[in-house]
């Protein structure tokens, strides 16, 4: 059993909701964006448009507000609930002032098709003051802490966010004494823990090569590898069977992938006039050798 942690999770506090993330609605949010949202100015943006140095700095805001209302949420309902339930955790874990005013700003797109991705900044729109992942279906929060770029998970539970995630090799061949690997996609690219055992070492073993997991292929045959993801406090299982296989096994195995069995003609009579003597046509089919089935 090897295990690997991609980034360390040890600060991790798992809190299960009972009752969701739900908090009470905070009316100044929407009034706070509402303020500091810039007016649009005189001037519209043009790609490739050319203009007098004078102008630069208008033109410049008139593109940052086209890119707000192309990629952002800035107002309305969804971001109104985003913007609550930060308010609504503990200022220590979202390191916001709960006096101070903020413009906050949402992804139109969900990250990892999971997160919604809010950030935070001072008045000027410039300064950032934080980065979170909040989960679509409520369950759990996260923050992205700016100094290291490492993320903490604020409140809820990642129960559901690991049935996100997604377990698979890189080939389900691997060679004999060659090396394959074990993929892991998580939304939002949330860092996890990564433990991977061979359930039958003298086909396939584990090794941990400069931080990295491989499965070796010792002998021929099939393995069957058990690969356990973890993120705060949960564990996503997954089993991928290998078949380790010599040059002569992989040229075999390729040859039969490339082949193409003929076309099957069925022979038969319209009554054109065209009559049929004899017995029977047997016709034949031809059976190619089975090609192995992708898990």
């Amino acid at each position: 059993m090897k295990k690997w942690k991609k980034t360390a999770l040890g600060f991790l506090a798992v809190s299960v909701f009972t009752a969701g993330l739900a908090f009470p609605f905070s009316a100044d949010a929407k009034a706070i964006n509402q303020t500091i949202t810039p007016k649009s100015t005189d001037t519209v943006y043009k790609d490739g448009s050319v203009f007098s140095s004078a102008r630069s700095e208008k033109m410049r805001l008139a593109a940052k507000e086209q890119a707000l209302a192309k990629y952002y949420i800035t107002s309305g309902k969804k971001l109104d609930k985003a913007v609550a339930l930060l308010e609504g955790l503990p200022s220590e874990k979202t390191g916001l002032d709960s006096s101070a005013p903020y413009f906050y700003r949402m992804d139109k797109s969900l990250t990892g098709n999971y997160f919604h991705h809010v950030k935070v900044f001072n008045p000027d729109m410039e300064t950032q003051v934080g980065e979170y992942y909040l989960a679509k279906d409520d369950s759990c929060v996260f923050r992205r802490l700016s100094d290291n770029g490492d993320f903490e998970l604020l409140e809820g539970s990642t129960e559901k966010l690991l049935k996100k995630v997604e377990v698979f090799p890189t080939n389900y061949i691997i060679p004999l004494h060659g090396a394959g690997k074990v993929l892991v996609r998580v939304p939002g690219n949330l860092p996890y823990d990564l433990t991977i055992t061979s359930l039958n070492e003298n086909i396939a073993k584990v090794n941990n090569e400069n931080g990295q997991l491989t499965v070796t292929g010792n002998a021929r045959g099939y393995a069957d590898v058990l690969v356990e993801v973890e993120i705060g406090g949960y564990v996503k299982s997954a089993k991928i069977r290998y078949a380790v296989m010599d040059e002569r096994d992989i040229a075999v195995y390729e040859a039969r992938r490339a082949y193409v069995p003929p076309p099957i003609v069925i022979g038969m009579s319209w009554g054109w006039g065209h009559h049929h003597h004899g017995g029977p046509h047997h016709h034949h089919r031809g059976h190619g050798p089975h090609g192995h089935h992708r898990r």
